[in-house]
């Protein structure tokens, strides 16, 4: 739900009953967007971790063979 007129406007007040007001809500609640909000920004700063942290070992978990022939490429590269 969006409010671009506030909380007096005639939708509002038809949604959350007549008791609204510029700065009071009524009988309409704000309580889940801040809790999915919350929950919305945990989130992103587990996985933007667990990203950084997978990304720094990726290099230990490639085989040593993958390793080699990579360092080889590289050599052979610059060779040329």
């Amino acid at each position: 739900m969006i409010f671009p007129d506030g909380w007096d406007s005639d939708e509002v007040k038809r949604m959350c009953g007549e008791k609204t007001d510029k700065y009071t809500l009524g009988a309409c609640s704000v309580r889940w967007a801040y809790i999915l909000a919350i929950i919305g920004i945990l989130d992103a700063l587990i996985l933007s971790f667990l990203a950084f942290v997978l990304g720094n070992r990726q290099d230990s978990l490639l085989a040593e063979e993958l390793k080699l022939e990579n360092k080889g490429r590289i050599a052979l590269e610059t060779l040329l």
